[in-house]
C-alpha cells in the first residue's frame, strides 16, 4: 500500500513537472510567434520587447531605421562579443550600414573631414562581418561601395609628380590674408 502511494505521488510529481514544462515551452512559442510577426510587419520596436539577444538586435535595428545611428551603434555594441557568430556577423554588417548611411547624408565635398572617417569605419565593420561569415554578399557589396567612396591606400592610382610615381593625398591650404611667411 505504501509502495502504491509512493508510485502515485511520484507519477503525479512527474506529470506536474511535465505540465509546467509544456506550459513554459508554449509561452516561449507564443513569444517567438509575436516576435516573428512583429518582424514580418516591420514593427521593430515591438520586436525589441522580446527578451534576449534578438530583442536587443531588434531594438538596435529600430533605432537604425529611425535614423538614430548613435543609439543603434550603442545597442549593436552589446551584441559584438556576446552574440553567436551568425548574429555577430549581421551585427557588424548593420554597424557598417549605420556608418555608411550617416556618411551618405553628409556633403562629401564640403565636409570630407566628417565623411571619410565614417566610410573608413563602415569598411572596417564590413570586413569584420565578412571575417565572421564570408557568405554575407550584402556586406561584400556594401564594402565595394565604401571602397568606391574612399579607396584603400594600396588601391589608389599612382600619380606622376616630378618624374616620380606615388600615391598622393594632399590638401592645399591658402592664406587669404597673406599673413603666412
Amino acid at each position: 500500500m505504501v509502495k502504491k502511494t509512493r508510485l502515485t505521488l511520484l507519477a503525479a510529481t512527474v506529470g506536474g513537472i511535465a505540465v509546467l514544462g509544456a506550459a513554459h515551452e508554449l509561452a516561449r512559442l507564443r513569444d517567438l510567434q509575436a516576435y516573428n510577426a512583429a518582424l514580418a510587419t516591420s514593427h521593430y520596436a515591438e520586436a525589441a520587447a522580446h527578451a534576449g539577444l534578438h530583442g536587443v538586435f531588434a531594438a538596435a535595428y529600430a533605432a537604425h531605421v529611425a535614423g538614430d545611428f548613435q543609439q543603434a551603434r550603442q545597442l549593436y555594441s552589446r551584441l559584438e562579443r556576446s552574440a553567436p557568430p551568425p548574429l555577430r556577423a549581421t551585427t557588424h554588417y548593420n554597424i557598417g550600414n549605420t556608418y555608411l548611411e550617416q556618411a551618405a547624408a553628409i556633403d562629401r565635398e564640403a565636409e570630407a573631414d566628417r565623411a571619410v572617417p565614417l566610410v573608413e569605419l563602415a569598411k572596417a565593420s564590413y570586413r569584420e562581418a565578412l571575417r565572421l561569415d564570408d557568405t554575407l554578399w550584402d556586406a561584400r557589396y556594401n564594402l565595394e561601395r565604401a571602397l568606391e567612396l574612399s579607396p584603400d591606400v594600396g588601391e589608389r592610382k599612382l600619380m606622376e609628380l616630378e618624374g616620380q610615381r606615388r600615391n598622393v593625398r594632399s590638401f592645399n591650404a591658402t592664406d587669404p590674408e597673406g599673413a603666412l611667411p
